[in-house]
């Protein structure tokens, strides 16, 4: 079942507009109908990581943004689809970088790996009609917070 499709056309206001989708979600149950609360903010967590990155790190080479978001609960997961115009980076490697060079409770360039606990499974890739497509479930079953590495 899709919660909703959602685009997102304005990075300067694109934050805002997520956590009023997710507040007006609460305020219906739309998503606790299906999962649990935890769930639930772990969804919210890993989806707004993303968002900010897109925001702060994205080129979308003189296009305008486009930003789709998908939400489908299924019992207790949570499959997530956002899908971009931007040029893209190379998640994975990043990922990796940030890993390694991790100071001792950063302030800042924590996004990704916050979204790598938060997520069950995730995977980056090119669409064929040239959108770049995050693809992450959430489930209720995995203690994503013990993930969360703050060496």
């Amino acid at each position: 079942m899709e919660i909703t499709r959602q685009r997102f056309c304005r990075l300067d206001v694109v934050i805002d507009e997520l956590h009023a989708l997710f507040e007006e979600w609460e305020r219906e149950d739309a998503l606790l109908a299906h999962l649990d609360q935890q769930t639930v903010e772990l969804l919210r967590l890993a989806v707004h990581e993303w968002i900010a990155n897109l925001v702060q790190h994205a080129d979308f080479a003189g296009r305008s943004p486009e930003v789709i978001l998908d939400v489908y609960p299924n019992g207790r997961r949570v499959r997530c689809v956002i899908e971009d115009n931007s040029e893209g980076f190379p998640f994975p490697e990043q990922l990796y970088v940030q890993q390694e060079a991790l100071a001792p409770l950063p302030e800042r360039g924590m996004g990704l790996l916050m979204l790598n606990a938060a997520t069950e499974y995730f995977e980056y890739s090119l669409t064929d009609d040239g959108m770049r497509r995050l693809e992450f479930t959430v489930s209720a079953d995995k203690d994503s917070w013990l993930d969360i590495p703050f060496s």
